[in-house]
């Protein structure tokens, strides 16, 4: 079959030139303010220059209690918006498109008590421990809105600044993924149990999203295709209910990921989620993005071959900010999967891949 890995393909009203996205990526360049750093620009522009279908922001918190981590670019004040406004005027300059990734980390968060805005971790059910130790409060209806709120004001702010797009992150065990998770949701109102009720608050989010910025205003959503344990034998057919929800209510494109996505790339598993997206595909017609375990021409097509409209790649362009073109030419990216660019190589060696050469001032260090 004849490849159809640079052919256009819509997303909404958007026209991307090629099939390859760039998915979301944290990076270390971020300040502790939450602005970007101009490294971040100089990334984003090569990314963009390089060809790239799109590009998907590193994923942006929506208030300060909504913080992941210390290093974390915002979207949140002034001054935030303004740095990320300088990345997007790259990318646009470059001749790339900007999708802002928006976030709540919920009780996905790693960052000392201390730094925790409101001194607390909100999540769909109280009493759990999150990775920082704390101990999660359950989500109130007054919480409820004011995050729908945060999420409505910076979804407008992108569309007035000229983004692309914007993606509700509903994945990798963020708030409205834990909403999505039963591992995670112990909740036993209206906003819990079923399938349909832990769609309730993601479900909202997205149509408040969609209701202000309008039908042409592209929307996308990432979710995960799995889930933990026992419960994703459940959750398999749960996925199918939830893409089709988000189908209907406004989304123009779901990208596809799972939970377990650091220990499949290390294990350099090939296209981690294709089995789950072959099924998302035959229960939605909108288009389908899929990432995880990409690392060529042979598996991003065959994920096209399957019926999936985008692939999408994160480690293998902070191996390689020209992926795109690599790809091109028909060659697989040298990412090994180790997963050491989500660490602390960059504060260590003054790199972020290990297939990077480490620079001369760090090289006595290494």
């Amino acid at each position: 079959m004849a490849s159809t890995l640079f052919t256009p393909g819509q997303i909404g009203t958007l026209t991307l030139p090629n099939r390859v996205i760039r998915s979301a990526t944290q990076d270390p360049f971020g300040h502790r303010d939450g602005t970007c750093d101009a490294k971040q620009v100089d990334l984003y522009r090569e990314i963009a220059a390089a060809g790239t279908g799109a590009i998907i922001t590193a994923y942006s918190y929506i208030s300060p209690e909504a913080r992941s981590t210390g290093i974390q670019v915002g979207f949140a004040t002034p001054e935030q918006r303004a740095s990320q406004k300088e990345v997007l005027d790259a990318v646009h300059a470059a001749g790339g498109r900007l999708i802002l990734q928006l976030m709540h980390a919920g009780m996905n968060v790693f960052m000392p008590e201390k730094h925790v805005a409101g001194g607390k971790l909100l999540a769909p059910s109280g009493g759990l421990k999150a990775p920082n130790e704390m101990e999660t409060t359950e989500i109130t209806p007054a919480d409820m809105d004011k995050i729908r709120a945060d999420f409505v004001d910076a979804a407008q702010a992108a569309q007035a600044m000229g983004f692309d797009g914007v993606q509700l992150h509903c994945a990798h065990g963020y708030l409205l993924s834990q909403f999505l998770d039963p591992t995670t949701n112990l909740r036993t109102d209206d906003y819990g149990g079923s399938a349909e009720n832990r769609f309730r608050f993601p479900g909202e989010c997205l149509t408040a999203i969609r209701q202000a910025v309008g039908q042409d205003y592209p929307v996308l959503v990432k979710v995960n295709t799995n889930c933990a344990g026992e419960a994703d034998e459940a959750y398999a057919q749960d996925i199918l209910y939830f893409c089709r929800q988000f189908e209907a209510l406004g989304a123009d494109a779901i990208e596809l990921s799972g939970y377990n996505w650091l220990g499949l790339g290390k294990k350099k598993v090939p296209t981690f989620y294709l089995d789950r997206a072959k099924a998302i595909r035959q229960a939605v017609k909108i288009p389908l993005i899929l990432v995880g375990g990409v690392r060529g021409p042979e598996s991003a097509q065959a994920i096209l071959d399957a019926g999936i409209d985008f692939v999408s790649a994160s480690r293998p362009f902070i191996c390689q900010p020209d992926f795109v073109q690599h790809l091109e030419k028909g060659e697989d990216s040298p990412c090994i999967g180790c997963t050491k660019c989500l660490g602390n190589i960059w504060a260590k060696e003054g790199r972020r891949c290990v297939k990077h050469p480490i620079p001369p001032e760090f090289a006595t260090q290494a």
